[in-house]
């Protein structure tokens, strides 16, 4: 599995959702049942009010990954996600390696974001309310980022609901989806390596990012 510098990874979009609430035990301030893109606009603009109160935030990784993991990650469905990502290779997975598959690539998102959150104080986010014409439960919303050193960044939102929330299954920023990254190069170690080599690597690579902060993804082949 080649590695590279995470290009992906270090767009903005799960950033602002990583660093939601730092202030610890500040829960998120939402209406009951918000739709999809008053639940994203909300979550955002706290972000980014609270890294301009406290830009030294950014720099506490043991804060923001306790926090995110206890009040962020629930608004991303990890186990859609991963399906999607393993596709064919999802339904030939046994239960314990789709739990292990998933934790690892929750791991493997996680580490590289929180490695690299910097930076959002002149920021602004604008979401657009959801695009017609989805299926019932789904929901596409846009995202228009604002940014004072550069043009503005386009990012689709894909939820769904389940159990009467809404969860992001997909995001792509200016055309780059996270699952087509990941899924081609996921397929080629599984041909070569097989479910079980794929987790293995997954699980060396969280360990070395944990341990030196490396902003990795794997390489998509063009």
């Amino acid at each position: 599995m080649t590695l590279q510098p995470g290009r992906f990874l270090r767009v903005r979009w799960l950033k602002w959702l990583l660093t939601c609430c730092l202030l610890a035990g500040t829960p998120l301030q939402l209406q009951a049942d918000p739709g999809p893109e008053e639940l994203l606009q909300t979550v955002t603009d706290q972000v980014l009010e609270l890294i301009r109160r406290d830009p030294d935030i950014l720099v506490d990784q043991v804060r923001l990954r306790a926090i995110a993991s206890e009040l962020i990650l629930p608004h991303i469905d990890f186990k859609t996600l991963s399906r999607w990502v393993l596709g064919k290779n999802w339904r030939r997975a046994t239960p314990d390696q789709r739990n292990r598959f998933i934790l690892q690539f929750r791991e493997l998102l996680l580490n590289s974001y929180l490695r690299s959150v910097t930076g959002y104080r002149d920021n602004t986010v604008q979401f657009q309310p959801p695009r017609s014409g989805q299926p019932d439960g789904r929901a596409l919303v846009v995202a228009e980022i604002s940014q004072p050193s550069g043009p503005p960044i386009h990012a689709e939102f894909r939820m769904h609901r389940v159990d009467n929330h809404w969860l992001i299954y997909d995001v792509a920023v200016e055309g780059i989806s996270l699952v087509a990254t990941h899924r081609s190069s996921f397929a080629r170690e599984i041909s070569s390596s097989g479910i079980a080599g794929l987790l293995d690597r997954l699980e060396e690579m969280n360990a070395t990012d944990a341990g030196q902060g490396t902003d990795t993804v794997v390489k998509s082949e063009k």
